[in-house]
């Protein structure tokens, strides 16, 4: 129901459209737009006029902040400046840490896994728990080699690696770019790392052309060999006269990285860093799109992106814990957001969600916060069972070419709001208990929730909240926001959905310690 307002007698009518969330122009009436109450799945929501605009300002912020994050360095790096902005301290693991009542605080692991928190005002070691987001920040992708030299009748080409479960035949014919960090010694015999990212055009892996495909190639799929077809190029022999010359001829000093990156490549990779090709000692390098991401559809509806999956939960995360909500004066809670490397490929590692880096970090919070009392190992499990952790991961939303792919009752929508997702075999966490309490956020909110399962014969993927909850002990819930093509080079989400997702993550911080919690203590 759209509400309008008569500018010349006030008086409010209403008008019904089913199954559109479009506001009616032709209402017969000089008219002032009010909101609307959308009915969904036989929930009530109400939706202010402006929200499509807070949802549009959201999009554009997002599509900011995944245009710079081009790799996990860049996306912690990103984060890391936005909390500092927002007044959050940031701490080195090494060193002996103070922590206050009230205080906002950060640190991060390999400068790819990121961990922000802030403590509740009225912190009691008695009565504390832990509202805690975790996401990832990785992306499959491809990486260079550590030696990526190679050339090929005359072309310039790197050796690659596949990083993750990519849709690697999204890469083909588009123009790549390389960003990263390298490894480098200064002057004075300190070394450093820096980030860099070249943006402009670098790379490219042409397709095949159909006229030398066999009728099997043409009709079965595309399916490249990732190890023998997935070689960029990016320059040729004939164009920069190289095809006599050496690392040593051309005078590059520092001979081990002249043998493992290609003279031109080495030298363009000083020269945006702002270094001497004799500083370099080493580097990881990614593969990247060049294409920024975009709001695209007839009314901007939709968001195209790389990187959706996961650095939409990333920024979203973030900025609810910068909000007002993840502040409330009477908290007694921690609040947590963390954000891992390598959740594409298993999560196990010293910076991965398959680690003791949580359970370490959460007992670390705990005591230093707790030392002047006595609650020690016992008040830390009993603020573990007051807790939730949400596993935010993004969400196969329904796809209108492909919708058989989906069971029939758990066909989520593109801008509908945050999915509740659920497996029988605990590939995803939720179970009933952490599900009601979600859905009791989401209503306080304002935020409408769909749920997902696959279909008993398709496999499921999985996320950080199994092995987290295994780490943790704690009643744990996976969620996402919907999405199409996750894992291309080029990914889909609605608009609105970024609206709904930061709302349901503030809602969170705000509303669940008002949630009676008994359910959790069976």
């Amino acid at each position: 129901f759209f509400f309008f307002k008569d500018t010349a007698t006030t008086e409010i009518y209403t008008e019904q459209i089913v199954g559109s969330v479009r506001c009616v122009q032709e209402t017969g009436i000089n008219a002032e737009y009010m909101g609307i109450i959308i009915y969904y799945k036989d929930q009530k929501y109400h939706m202010d006029g402006n929200i499509r605009d807070q949802a549009r300002d959201l999009g554009q912020e997002f599509l900011n902040f995944v245009n710079e994050a081009v790799t996990p360095f860049h996306a912690v790096d990103t984060c890391r400046n936005h909390l500092k902005e927002a007044g959050f301290q940031e701490l080195l693991e090494s060193e002996h840490w103070e922590l206050e009542k009230g205080g906002k605080y950060f640190f991060t692991k390999n400068n790819t896994t990121l961990l922000a928190f802030r403590i509740g005002k009225n912190f009691d070691p008695a009565q504390t728990g832990f509202k805690f987001i975790a996401g990832h920040t990785d992306s499959p992708h491809l990486k260079l080699a550590p030696i990526s030299k190679l050339k090929t009748l005359g072309f310039e080409q790197s050796v690659v690696q596949t990083y993750g479960g990519g849709l690697w035949h999204t890469w083909f014919d588009r123009e790549l770019t390389l960003a990263g960090r390298v490894i480098y010694k200064e002057d004075n015999g300190q070394f450093r790392q820096k980030l860099f990212n070249f943006k402009r055009p670098l790379l490219r892996i042409p397709n095949l052309a159909i006229h030398f495909q066999t009728p099997d190639q043409r009709t079965g799929g595309f399916n490249p060999n990732q190890e023998t077809q997935m070689k960029p190029i990016f320059s040729h022999e004939l164009w920069t006269g190289d095809d006599k010359k050496d690392a040593k001829q051309v005078g590059v000093d520092n001979v081990k990285m002249g043998e493992r990156l290609a003279e031109g490549l080495l030298n363009a990779l000083a020269k945006e860093c702002g270094l001497k090709v004799e500083q370099l000692i080493d580097f990881d390098i990614s593969v990247v799109d060049t294409q920024p991401a975009q709001f695209y559809g007839l009314d901007n509806d939709f968001i195209a992106s790389p990187r959706l999956d996961n650095l939409f939960t990333t920024f979203f995360a973030i900025k609810a814990l910068i909000s007002e909500e993840a502040g409330a004066e009477e908290s007694q809670f921690i609040n947590i957001v963390s954000l891992f490397d390598h959740e594409e490929i298993g999560s196990t590692s010293a910076q991965g969600a398959n680690s003791s880096f949580l359970q370490e970090t959460f007992k670390r919070i705990y005591f230093l916060l707790s030392e002047r009392s006595t609650h020690t190992e016992e008040g830390f499990h009993r603020a573990s069972c007051r807790s939730l952790l949400i596993s935010a991961d993004m969400a196969h939303g329904v796809h209108p070419n492909y919708s058989e792919y989906h069971q029939n009752q758990h066909r989520p929508s593109l801008n509908g709001g945050v999915v509740i997702k659920t497996n029988a075999n605990q590939r995803y966490t939720t179970d009933g208990i952490s599900a009601a309490l979600l859905r009791i956020i989401g209503e306080k909110g304002g935020v409408p929730v769909q749920d997902f399962i696959v279909k008993n014969a398709a496999p499921c993927g999985s996320t950080v909240g199994p092995m987290m909850s295994s780490w943790t002990s704690m009643k744990t819930v996976d969620v996402g926001a919907p999405m199409l093509s996750m894992h291309s080079i080029r990914e889909t989400c609605g608009v609105l959905d970024t609206y709904y997702y930061y709302t349901f993550f503030k809602s969170f911080f705000k509303y669940y310690e008002t949630v009676d919690q008994n359910l959790l203590d069976h």
